[in-house]
């Protein structure tokens, strides 16, 4: 039941980044902006997601960040089944 909790979490993040991006035709676009707009105001306090959010500017990456999440939570998953049963 927990793995279903995590899953609905990220599910849930990700849609409330979306809507909060807002509903006009590219959310991902509108999401950057807020992200630079952070990263410009206090980027300084966090240089490696600074780097991070810089190397990802290919139209769509952006929008890959649910399923970059879900594929570190399966992996995490799958990792901590595996280490239980044996």
């Amino acid at each position: 039941m927990d793995a279903a909790v995590l899953l609905v979490g990220h599910v849930r993040s990700i849609t409330q980044q979306a809507r909060a991006a807002g509903s006009a035709n590219n959310p991902e676009a509108q999401l950057g902006a807020i992200l630079t707009d952070l990263m410009q105001t206090h980027g300084e306090q966090f240089p490696v997601l600074t780097a991070a959010l810089a190397s990802s500017t290919q139209p769509g990456e952006q929008d890959e960040a649910w399923e970059f999440g879900l594929h570190r939570i399966l992996d995490g998953l799958a990792t901590h089944i595996d280490q239980h049963t044996r």
